[in-house]
């Protein structure tokens, strides 16, 4: 995080009217939603003002705090005092500073806020509470990241089932950079691999909500493009390698299941070629052997073997190297389910 000090420089330096009267410029208005006329203080953020109140921030942001505890300039007039409400200028983006203040509530502790944020209030909060040094609104909105870009095989099988349907893929560029801002290098090989397969959407960016596009730095992208290619060598080895000629443990009929693991391996070339070196490695394989096994040669035991035990095993393989496929160093503890939570 930046400093207290050369934050609160940034803040109180790059403007001649730090602190002041209550005015209304007319290049600014005022927010519809977070203009409260008993607040006791301002904060513009471009051609947006919020009237809010300021015990909430000092009690959760040491950099409101610090802020806040600075001496204020002399006013013009000084004879209505008590209508005295601090203005000051912050270099964000509006919806950034809503999302985030939206949060706040007079009182001593922060609310629970939704469960499920959409992926633009997740990323304001963050940037916000980073910026501010409001740790408790960056923990709670990463851990909300966490769950859909986990560090285990079985929680991100589970994720890709469950996700929010605020989150969708191309906003996996934003989680990258957003791992990159707060330092959390958990968050990087699955948004990484996410943003493998965005195609054109990759170089575009996120569009945000004020315009602009959120693009991935360049060295990123160029992970994207050698992870991609590694994905697909991923996808191709999975596929040759579930029908290795091994029948599961049990097996009633191991002849008959040898030939026709046999006969699934030879005919992967007339398969569809998304499934044979698809970016997507952790694509199920039952369709491939219902369509190909269309009398049920294969004994149960085999069966259940390739639509679930063989996949899952070899795709677990290729999630423990995901960090060094997406080229990034492996966090601790990759692959490991988080202790809070409990075993499968």
């Amino acid at each position: 995080m930046l400093s207290n000090s050369r934050l609160l420089q940034e803040v109180w330096l790059d403007t001649n009217e730090t602190l002041s009267d209550e005015t209304e410029t007319s290049s600014s208005k005022r927010d519809s939603e977070l203009w409260f006329e008993d607040g006791n203080l301002i904060l513009c953020a471009g051609d947006v003002q919020f009237k809010v109140y300021r015990g909430p921030l000092i009690a959760h942001s040491l950099v409101f705090r610090d802020m806040l505890s600075l001496p204020q300039p002399p006013a013009a007039d000084r004879s209505s005092s008590e209508h005295f409400c601090p203005v000051i200028p912050l270099h964000d983006s509006p919806d950034d500073l809503r999302h985030a203040l939206r949060v706040f509530v007079p009182g001593s502790s922060l609310r629970a806020g939704a469960l499920e944020p959409s992926f633009e209030e997740a990323s304001a909060c963050i940037r916000i509470g980073h910026k501010y040094q409001i740790d408790e609104l960056v923990q709670r909105n990463l851990a909300f990241l966490h769950k859909i870009y986990p560090a285990d095989f079985d929680s991100y099988l589970l994720a890709r089932r469950t996700r929010p349907s605020t989150i969708s893929r191309v906003h996996a560029i934003g989680v990258v950079n957003l791992a990159r801002l707060a330092n959390v290098p958990a968050l990087l090989p699955a948004a990484l691999m996410e943003c493998c397969t965005l195609g054109a959407d990759l170089v575009h960016g996120l569009a945000r909500a004020d315009g602009t596009r959120e693009t991935l730095s360049p060295e990123d992208l160029g992970r994207c493009f050698v992870g991609r290619a590694r994905m697909a060598q991923a996808s191709a080895r999975i596929a040759h390698q579930m029908f290795r000629q091994s029948v599961a443990r049990g097996c009633r009929h191991p002849a008959c299941c040898l030939r026709v693991l046999q006969r699934l391996l030879n005919e992967l070339g007339d398969a569809r070629i998304e499934l044979v070196s698809n970016l997507d490695w952790c694509a199920p394989w039952a369709g491939y052997v219902d369509d190909k096994d269309e009398e049920r040669e294969l004994c149960a035991k085999c069966y259940r073997m390739l639509e679930e035990e063989r996949p899952r095993q070899l795709q677990r393989e290729v999630w423990q190297v995901l960090p060094t496929m997406m080229g990034v160093a492996p966090p601790e503890d990759w692959g490991e389910k988080p202790k809070s939570e409990p075993s499968a």
